[in-house]
């Protein structure tokens, strides 16, 4: 048995481009132009759904799309992204998560006169 194939399946482009119903029509459009622009030939879903492949000719990844965002293989990014740290782009479904204070970890007030950290009281013991 071939482990590969029991681990993704095969999508047509427009399969792969209807992969999300809550991408934007904008988003359609970004992704189809850059199927166009790397030569995408074969796309396929993991078995979980999770991720998208595409591929050129010759089986090799181009390409990862996931719900919220786009990753290329090195060299292959647009040129025009935002950040070009980061090989890809994001969608308008992209999910951030805002980091929370680590368990126990408090965040301080600070106070805008003297700029010492306020008690819990809020009320500056150096200034008041």
């Amino acid at each position: 048995m071939n482990t590969l194939s029991s681990t993704r399946r095969r999508m047509t482009r427009d399969e792969a481009l209807a992969w999300n119903s809550d991408w934007s029509p904008a988003d359609v459009t970004i992704l189809e132009e850059n199927f166009d622009r790397v030569g995408a030939h074969s796309f396929y879903r993991t078995q979980s759904n999770s991720s998208l492949t595409v591929q050129d000719k010759g089986g090799s990844p181009l390409m990862y799309v996931h719900s919220g965002y786009v990753t290329f293989r090195e060299g292959l990014a647009p040129a025009d992204r935002t950040n070009l740290e980061v090989e890809g782009f994001d969608l308008s479904t992209v999910q951030t998560v805002a980091k929370a204070p680590a368990k126990g970890e408090e965040r301080l007030t600070i106070c805008p006169e003297c700029f010492y950290a306020l008690p819990a009281t809020g009320v500056c013991d150096t200034c008041s």
